[in-house]
């Protein structure tokens, strides 16, 4: 019991050493290997496509059709990977995020539109066919200097 040091939350400082810097180099790694949040300056529009006004009426499954604008304003193609689309906030449905794979090569200087059709929950009722979608979706892209994300916000009416 003489022996310094013997007190409950004194352990090996050469232990705790190693196992901060191996965190470290496990996110460093991680990092590294993330897309660039840093790319090309590549438009992403979202519009929906034949909707009628009446679709989040009902409560319940619906099938929303979107319309995705990709600009490309750069003198190199870009490649859009994939798309996750989410309702942000409180509105009248509830997307889930699910990535929905894509292969869509965006020339330069020009624009490419793609159509991609995903399930939601709508909450039903007089007031939730007024009340916009607010979405959040994240493009993932490849591009000649590597892969990169958009994040793109949005509000969309259903009428």
């Amino acid at each position: 019991m003489g022996r310094r040091g013997s007190r409950i939350g004194t352990g090996d400082r050469e232990g705790r050493h190693r196992q901060l810097i191996a965190a470290l180099l496990v996110f460093v790694a991680a990092c590294a290997s993330n897309p660039q949040k840093d790319g090309p300056p590549i438009g992403v529009d979202l519009a929906l496509v034949d909707s009628p006004g009446s679709i989040v009426y009902f409560p319940g499954p619906v099938n929303l059709r979107f319309e995705v604008t990709l600009t490309n304003p750069t003198d190199e193609p870009v490649t859009l990977r994939r798309l996750d689309l989410r309702t942000i906030g409180g509105s009248s449905l509830f997307l889930r995020a699910t990535g929905t794979p894509f292969n869509v090569e965006v020339k330069p200087r020009a624009s490419t539109s793609v159509t991609t059709s995903v399930w939601a929950n709508s909450r039903g009722g007089m007031l939730a066919q007024d009340e916009p979608i607010s979405l959040q979706a994240t493009a993932y892209f490849n591009g000649p200097k590597g892969p990169f994300v958009r994040l793109v916000a949005a509000n969309l009416s259903t009428r």
